[in-house]
């Protein structure tokens, strides 16, 4: 099967990509546990609606940007897609998607690879339909980096395909929505989220313990994950300059456009 695939690119060596790859390493493990109340379902069909509205053919190749442990890759599949990519910039959780495909039957045309965004190749492969969800373009904090990603991703749509995405808003990450405590259940965490006005970036030092079943005891661990803010006029702009057209922009995956208190962005852009 496809999953068992041992090649694959490596991530941009460039130091904030590099970065980048760190903050979902010890994490990857508890990710799904962590993401369990996450109406990802919900999401896909508000993209699923925005592609009728646009009067578009049912999309059947997908590439899922930003994958993690494939989560959403997975739904797509389970909704008749195919075929479909994910990439993440993370082996970590590329490994944990790949073990869970094969795990749960997933057919040869869903494949994973590690993948920088902001240097996506993947060799000619184009789709009908990107997808990135869960605030996950917030990761690239380099301006000129994010309007790369959208050149890569535009290189990788068929005419007409879409891309889909969502980002979390100024709002949500200058008013401490990532300070977080949970201390029951199998993971523990307490996260405290610093705001710099001046950057634009949200530094969020995430503690947690986990449960070691296999020694016994606790396991903790750190990580330090940074996030950048992005007006919609500046994502507009990228999108466009990439050669993007009829981009969309709704507030909490909702009908309407977003409020000054939409914690949530959702961008829809098509490739001309």
């Amino acid at each position: 099967m496809l999953f068992t695939d041992s090649s694959v690119t490596t991530p941009s060596s460039h130091p904030a990509a590099a970065a980048a790859a760190h903050q979902y390493h010890d994490v990857a493990a508890v990710y799904d546990v962590l993401m369990a109340g996450v109406p990802h379902n919900l999401w896909l069909a508000r993209i699923e609606r925005a592609l009728r509205d646009r009067d578009k053919p049912r999309a059947h190749s997908v590439l899922d940007v930003a994958c993690g442990t494939g989560i959403v890759t997975e739904l797509l599949w389970r909704r008749g897609y195919k075929p479909i990519v994910g990439v993440d910039i993370s082996t970590e959780m590329i490994d944990i998607a790949r073990t869970k495909a094969m795990g749960r039957g997933a057919p040869p045309e869903v494949r994973f690879e590690v993948q920088d965004v902001t240097a996506l190749d993947l060799g000619g492969a184009t789709f009908d339909l990107a997808v990135s969800m869960f605030d996950s373009l917030n990761y690239v904090t380099d301006p000129d980096a994010l309007a790369r990603a959208f050149v890569r991703i535009h290189g990788h749509l068929n005419p007409g395909g879409v891309l889909a995405f969502d980002l979390n808003s100024l709002y949500a990450l200058s008013h401490d929505l990532f300070t977080q405590v949970h201390l029951y259940g199998p993971v523990r965490h307490r996260w405290k989220a610093h705001w710099d006005r001046e950057t634009r970036l949200c530094r969020v030092v995430m503690e947690f313990e986990i449960d070691d079943k296999e020694n016994g005891g606790v396991r903790e661990f750190q990580e330090v994950h940074v996030q950048r803010a992005y007006a919609i006029p500046e994502v507009k702009s990228f999108l466009e300059e990439a050669g993007f057209v009829k981009v969309e922009v709704f507030g909490n995956y909702g009908d309407r456009p977003p409020t000054t208190k939409s914690d949530r962005l959702l961008f829809v852009a098509e490739r001309s």
